[in-house]
């Protein structure tokens, strides 16, 4: 199914006027579903600003992506409202926040919302479309913008479509320059890759911390005679020294993108993993871990 097919020309709203996302969402939300009585618009708002304040659905580019399960609607329904002048909330890339498409869905584990909140990800990413759609003179040019992207919506929802790419260890690094990565990711393994961008092995934090504690300090069990930080002034000293290779594991789950949320599941819990590489082709494409099938699949 196309992207296009999603979007009906009555919820589309051009020249929205508001201060920041949150007024955005309480204009947009009454329009969309302008056929619901005043306490399910209520209801609606509540549920898509509580969404919200759990975690920004910013994507950067221009977009924001708010959503929310709710008893209030039947189907899938899709609004979006074009503010050419801007809201004033931070974004990730510092781009002006412009184009809101709002998502509403039934209380149930749906793939086509799942997909679709993937889709217009891949949108927001396509270079130019901001300033097309909120310069649009017209619905139907807006229509005919989203059109000629050619996205499609598919219904099977796969490894890929929750993956994240974090930046990954590369071969020859030293354990400082892996610290320092585990520093920018919120993520508990990183992938790491060859020249081809190849995966070759993981590094977790726990694989750090075993580089950092002497052997002979994980087998006795007292250790008050240890300074309080001895084992990590060890480690800072030889952290630029040590490659990546002398703590990387070579025995780890890859899986390509097309692969089920269900397997990934099955994965993490039966290897006790935090995460898993997703591959497209063999090529690395992202991570995911037991937090992304959290927030993307179980709480989205």
């Amino acid at each position: 199914m196309k992207l296009i097919h999603l979007i009906q020309p009555d919820r589309v709203f051009r020249n929205l006027k508001a201060k920041n996302l949150e007024e955005a969402i309480r204009t947009l939300v009454p329009l969309v579903q302008k056929d619901c009585n005043p306490e399910g618009k209520r209801c609606l708002t509540d549920e898509v600003l509580e969404r919200e304040r759990l975690v920004s659905t910013i994507v950067g580019h221009g977009f924001a992506l708010p959503h929310a399960r709710s008893d209030e609607v039947s189907e899938l329904t899709i609004g979006l409202g074009i503010f050419s002048n801007g809201l004033s909330d931070l974004t990730p890339d510092d781009a002006p926040l412009k184009i809101v498409f709002l998502l509403l869905e039934p209380k149930r584990v749906s793939r086509l919302y799942l997909k679709t909140l993937g889709v217009l990800a891949r949108l927001a990413g396509i270079k130019g479309i901001v300033e097309k759609l909120s310069s649009a003179a017209t619905t139907q040019d807006v229509m005919e913008i989203i059109q000629a992207t050619d996205l499609v919506v598919t219904e099977r929802l796969g490894a890929g479509d929750i993956s994240r790419r974090v930046e990954p260890v590369r071969l020859g690094m030293t354990l400082k320059q892996v610290a320092d990565l585990f520093f920018r990711n919120d993520i508990l393994t990183l992938p790491v890759l060859d020249e081809e961008d190849k995966v070759v092995g993981i590094v977790r934090c726990s694989d750090l911390l075993q580089a950092a504690m002497p052997e002979y300090t994980r087998m006795i069990g007292g250790l008050s005679f240890l300074s309080e930080f001895e084992p990590f002034d060890r480690f800072l000293h030889e952290e630029d020294k040590m490659p990546v290779d002398s703590v990387m594991d070579t025995n780890f789950i890859q899986l390509e993108e097309d692969a089920s949320i269900v397997e990934v599941t099955s994965l993490l819990l039966h290897h006790k993993e935090n995460a898993v590489v997703v591959t497209k082709e063999g090529f690395y494409l992202g991570m995911v871990s037991s937090r992304y099938v959290i927030t993307k699949v179980m709480r989205t």
